[in-house]
């Protein structure tokens, strides 16, 4: 944990002193482009700007309604400290590949294993309503924010994961939103 918030502190203050920067290095950037082209440049940039924080904040109303669904489930099932469980479950479902099943998978295994089958199935049953939950609902969320419908965030999420394997879940909806831009 110490080493995650010496990781998320310097992460931070070198994002805050590269957005100093920003002006020059698009105008760097845009200097390579002839003058008629800069204004479509600029705006690709911007349409993939808005796209990328659209993506976070899509990423943010799937987690808060992941750790709502979570928190239930758990408060359900009775188990004790449901909050700080919840939020580490949240924090590995953000991680690349990882998912909400790194936690919930292994745990009811292991509750299995020791005899208390109950939490055992409950854990597996909330393990796969926040799958197919987040299945359903992550394309339209998603496609919402990014400006995207949902149907071809669908297929670039899916297209990038084959192709590339979890980069590809957030280059594939990249190129969609640079293929509409352009």
């Amino acid at each position: 944990l110490p080493g995650l918030l010496v990781f998320s502190i310097v992460f931070f203050v070198a994002l805050y002193l590269f957005s100093f920067s920003m002006n020059t290095i698009k105008t760097s950037f845009l200097s390579f482009f002839e003058e008629k082209s800069r204004g479509k440049v600029e705006e690709v940039l911007k349409n993939l700007r808005d796209a990328i924080f659209g993506f976070i904040r899509g990423q943010a109303i799937l987690s808060a309604l992941t750790f709502i669904i979570a928190f239930a489930g758990l408060m359900l099932l009775g188990v004790k400290y449901a909050l700080a469980i919840t939020f580490v479950i949240i924090v590995v479902d953000i991680l690349p590949i990882l998912g909400t099943g790194s936690v919930l998978v292994p745990w009811a295994i292991y509750s299995a294993v020791t005899g208390d089958i109950g939490l055992a199935v409950g854990l597996f049953v909330l393990f796969l309503v926040i799958t197919v939950f987040r299945r359903i609902v992550e394309p339209k969320i998603l496609g919402d924010q990014m400006g995207i419908g949902p149907l071809a965030m669908l297929i670039s999420l899916y297209v990038g994961f084959e192709l590339i394997g979890a980069i590809g879940l957030f280059l594939g909806p990249i190129v969609v939103i640079i293929y509409q831009a352009m």
